[in-house]
């Protein structure tokens, strides 16, 4: 995961200077066709050779902005999910002493899933040592969800007891988990604690989850620990 407020993000003005290159070239090009129907050579000459530089720049500009990005294994699932809404999800799940459940969905930008929004349902059963989702009511979210083009990206719950060892997932966390991988979902799985340590998890440890903003420490790549609990 990646350190709160340490993003790797292709630097802005590149992208501006690139446009602004991008449209000397045009004005270039456009001059230098001008020139040469005027038959003027001398000019169309050093014209042709500022269409060259502005090129050499522009390609100089594309190899700096591909050094920039997050050189990520291919074929890993990506997820990216903000501080705040980790700490909303940590209160709505702890709102009561009794276990909560919940599935997540979001955009998928560029290959990254962005957790970002509760689908919320019906439960079956909820006590302090389990929820069991009502059938009915998961198959009509699901439902949903594919209704509005979306896709089932998470599901987070709670475990009773605190710190990091309270969110290692029980056997029927990770039946459920198997059961999404097998039927090819996207899916990641997310344990909270009574005191606010979430684990992510998928069965072919095949991920990668950034999170953004403060409010959170990183313990390792699967574990972080949402601080200033009381202020959220």
């Amino acid at each position: 995961m990646q350190q709160p407020g340490k993003n790797s993000q292709p630097v802005p003005h590149l992208e501006s200077k690139r446009e602004s290159l991008t449209a000397r070239r045009e004005e270039l090009i456009a001059d230098f066709s001008s020139l040469v129907r005027s038959g003027s050579l001398a000019e169309s000459a050093h014209a042709f050779r500022e269409i060259q530089l502005v090129g050499d720049f522009l390609e100089s500009l594309q190899r700096i902005a591909s050094e920039t990005v997050p050189r990520v294994p291919a074929g890993i699932n990506r997820y990216a999910v903000s501080s705040l809404f980790l700490h909303e999800c940590f209160h709505a799940l702890t709102a009561d002493s009794r276990e909560q459940l919940f599935f997540v969905t979001g955009s998928i930008v560029t290959g990254v899933n962005v957790l970002n929004q509760r689908i919320e349902f019906e439960h079956q059963k909820r006590s302090i040592l389990g929820v069991t989702g009502d059938e009915v009511a998961t198959h009509r979210a699901l439902i949903k969800l594919e209704q509005f083009g979306h896709r089932l990206l998470g599901h987070f719950h709670s475990h009773p007891g605190s710190g990091a060892e309270a969110t290692l997932p029980s056997g029927t966390d990770e039946n459920f988990q198997a059961r999404l991988e097998r039927a090819g979902h996207v899916a990641v799985a997310a344990i909270f604690s009574r005191d606010g340590y979430v684990r992510f998890f998928r069965i072919d440890k095949n991920l990668q989850v950034d999170v953004y903003g403060a409010g959170v420490v990183r313990h390792d790549s699967s574990v972080v620990q949402l601080t200033n609990l009381d202020k959220a």
